[in-house]
């Protein structure tokens, strides 16, 4: 017999903390997405009202904007498996009392935005846990396939949520998809609590005031000021973030008015570029072997550009509904690449970059300055189509994605370890510049 050899598994998975860390994070994704479906559509068909519906979105986010600096700061001296382990019981807790009323009655809208608030505000313990805890788990040298895998079993999961969660809101109804929803909370406790970590933390007899909260959280900005490079990601992903909003914002608009078609167009969207960002996490750790830094930056930037563009192009240029399906799905697969590569890089580079110590409140900082510019340029928007039609809004929003890349990617503009090869970034210590 002739002898075959197969190329050998990452090292990364035979590590069993990582493998236990990703199925808990795929149950939960997996879960937050039947929950989102489920309490928008439990929402909207108790109040019949749109305006409660998106005073329930923006109970869902003001925590995360107005509290994960503070809770970053705080878990930065806690270990964060065990933060993690609580705040999935407590998730699990909250989301079985509202399924607990609808066995025994129906909730009222006011309980439910009660109850949007409060396991957004859990969510916001969680996120910089979640957010600091790989290098915990992981060496160093596997930090690229890690977040790379991760991701992208992340965004199958979510992907599988989606699309499972109207089936099952279909034949179980609002109960049985609330029972899944609280299962997925409790299994990621399960895959957490068997993880054996041994996590540091630094000793601090001080206990936690105002001031020092400020004081820390100060330390935070500080390591992204010192830095040109965690300086221009940070600014990198804030405005691609923001680029996105209108594209997000416009979509039921855009499949009538630009692609002439209906809900499945939706769909097709959400499905395609679900599984773009997939590959692109899944291939982030060979496409970044093979591209510098600044193309790999500047071409999957440039798709936001082309998100647009290109919409409106198919649009205008098609005429038959196969093929600006066909066209559609795979302008949108690309953006789902080029979303996951970038978000893939950013989330690796800080990684490398940050000492641990402050990575919890850098996740903080981060995801509260993201989602704090979404109901900011979601209102620019509805301002703007107010005088100008979508196809333009489009036009207009592909043409400063473009504007936008050909400042940021300007070589005096782009840290010089982004311009200079794909060699990786060192591991920085403790308040060293870059």
């Amino acid at each position: 017999m002739s002898n075959i050899s197969f190329p050998k598994a990452p090292r990364v998975l035979h590590n069993r903390n990582y493998l236990l860390l990703v199925l808990a994070n795929i149950v939960n994704r997996f879960g937050d997405s039947v929950d989102s479906i489920v309490f928008t559509w439990l929402t909207y068909s108790l109040t019949g009202s749109a305006s409660f519906s998106a005073l329930i979105y923006a109970a869902n986010r003001l925590p995360t904007v107005l509290l994960q600096p503070i809770t970053g700061v705080l878990m930065e001296r806690r270990k964060k498996q065990p933060v993690m382990v609580a705040t999935d019981l407590m998730r699990a807790a909250l989301v079985g009392y509202i399924l607990l009323r609808l066995y025994t009655g129906v909730p009222t809208p006011a309980e439910l935005l009660a109850f949007t608030l409060l396991i957004s505000t859990v969510e916001a313990f969680r996120q910089p846990a979640g957010g600091s805890i790989l290098p915990y788990v992981v060496e160093p040298a596997d930090y690229t396939q890690a977040v790379s895998y991760q991701s992208g079993c992340s965004s199958a999961a979510e992907l599988a949520g989606l699309g499972a969660g109207a089936v099952i809101i279909g034949l179980f109804g609002n109960t049985g998809a609330m029972l899944i929803d609280v299962v997925t909370f409790l299994l990621s406790a399960v895959f957490l609590s068997s993880m054996g970590l041994k996590e540091t933390v630094s000793p601090d007899k001080e206990s936690f005031s105002p001031k020092k909260i400020l004081h820390e959280l100060g330390d935070g900005v500080n390591v992204i000021r010192e830095s040109h490079a965690m300086r221009y990601l940070v600014l990198l992903a804030l405005l691609l973030n923001a680029l996105l909003v209108p594209f997000n914002s416009l979509q039921a608009a855009m499949t009538r008015e630009i692609l002439h078609g209906s809900e499945e167009i939706l769909s097709l969207v959400g499905i395609t570029i679900s599984l773009g960002m997939i590959a692109g996490s899944m291939a982030y750790p060979t496409i970044e072997k093979m591209l510098p830094k600044s193309m790999l930056l500047s071409a999957c930037s440039l798709l936001m550009g082309a998100m647009y563009l290109g919409t409106v192009a198919i649009g205008a240029w098609i005429p038959s509904r196969m093929g600006i399906f066909a066209a559609e799905g795979v302008l949108m697969f690309l953006v789902g690449m080029g979303v996951a590569t970038i978000n893939t890089f950013a989330n690796v580079s800080i990684i490398q970059k940050c000492d641990r110590n402050y990575l919890s409140r850098l996740s903080g900082l981060l995801g509260s300055a993201t989602v704090a510019a979404m109901p900011v340029v979601s209102l620019m928007v509805s301002l703007l189509t107010g005088f100008v039609s979508v196809g333009m809004f489009f036009i207009i929003s592909g043409v400063l994605v473009v504007l936008l890349c050909g400042i940021m990617f300007r070589k005096k503009s782009m840290p010089k370890e982004f311009t200079q090869g794909s060699a990786p970034m060192p591991h920085q210590s403790r308040k060293k510049t870059v």
